[in-house]
């Protein structure tokens, strides 16, 4: 079962690496008092900076719409802080203001921290936050672009999936992605083709998962990520731009993240999830839309796909709690866990 814990990763690797390669700088405007600060910033970078944290420490228990506006508010004043640093090539600023600023940051940070911990929070509320504090959100070119190719993602469910047995869907998805490898990837219709067949293979995997067990699956890993290289080598060719490359990988990890998910679920409804190595498998799957899906991913979610999450959110506490029982008998403080889970996606920012 580790293997195949190490296979779905794959996913998630991808969706950082789409992150990393379209990340913008972006410093918007705020309410709320926030934009005096950013004109004092230029002059008092680290007053600033401790005049906000003293507004954070009178925060007490935020409703999740409270905190997400205040995260948005630290983004602002932390870009004009620290940006103001990074502009100052004369040197009008002691070395030791830019060390206050980052000494006040994790401060910050930290405050954030408590008022998450402050009460309870759900996985919906993770996907909310990731969601609103997203640059992406707003983009509208972006959104245009994924209207445009969303209608090839709805017709992938139109493709059969394999009722053969484990053997035969393992040889099926070597070969599928051993094709990819030999003949590269060189226009959009080899991408489109790619993700098609991977795709049906995949569902046909998790049709199975179960099935999967202790099985070896270091070679899908292995070739799932020299198929997905091909994709971005032939960027580099400009046999297809960057753009198409990042948004299609994109959408193909939040159709991945949401089959893994309901396929999770599905299982341990029916209990199919018999062994303790099982069920930590299991938990790490269901973990990966909350602490893997980055601001970029979900922007690029339809309506109907940010529905599913949040249907699926609602039903993974009681999916945790039946794994739980496997594994630990007894109080797992398993309500703290999506606080634990937005506290650490906080001091990622």
């Amino acid at each position: 079962m580790k293997t195949l814990k190490s296979n779905l990763k794959q996913p998630i690797i991808f969706a950082r690496i789409i992150a990393v390669s379209i990340a913008i700088f972006l410093c918007a405007s705020c309410d709320n008092g926030n934009g005096k600060r950013l004109a004092k910033a230029k002059n008092d970078p680290a007053g600033t900076y401790r005049e906000y944290l003293s507004d954070i420490r009178r925060q007490k228990r935020l409703s999740i719409k409270e905190l997400t506006g205040h995260l948005k508010q630290w983004q602002t004043l932390r870009d004009s802080v620290f940006l103001y640093l990074e502009c100052d090539t004369l040197g009008r600023l002691h070395s030791t203001v830019k060390e206050e600023c980052e000494q006040i940051h994790d401060s910050i940070r930290m405050e954030f921290s408590r008022m998450v911990l402050s009460q309870t929070r759900t996985y919906k509320d993770i996907l909310w936050v990731k969601e609103q504090i997203s640059p992406h959100l707003e983009d509208k070119e972006l959104h245009r672009v994924a209207e445009t190719i969303r209608p090839f993602f709805a017709s992938l469910d139109n493709q059969p999936v394999s009722q053969r047995n484990r053997q035969h869907i393992l040889a099926t998805y070597q070969a599928t992605l051993a094709e990819t490898i030999d003949y590269g990837i060189h226009c959009m219709a080899d991408l489109t083709t790619f993700i098609e067949k991977e795709d049906a293979v995949y569902r046909a995997f998790l049709s199975r998962l179960p099935d999967f067990d202790g099985e070896n699956l270091s070679d899908i890993t292995h070739d799932t990520e020299r198929c997905c290289a091909q994709v971005f080598l032939a960027a580099e060719r400009n046999d297809i731009t960057y753009r198409n490359a990042m948004i299609y990988l994109a959408m193909r990890t939040n159709r991945r993240l949401i089959q893994n998910v309901r396929t999770c679920i599905d299982d341990i409804c029916n209990k199919k999830v018999k062994t303790p190595a099982q069920a930590q498998a299991y938990i790490w799957m269901l973990l990966q839309p909350y602490s893997s899906l980055d601001g970029f991913c979900l922007a690029l979610l339809s309506a109907e796909e940010r529905e599913q999450l949040d249907m699926l959110a609602l039903q993974t506490p009681d999916a945790f709690r039946e794994l739980g029982r496997m594994l630990h008998p007894g109080d797992n403080r398993l309500d703290e866990l999506p606080g634990m889970l937005m506290e650490a996606f906080i001091h990622t920012l």
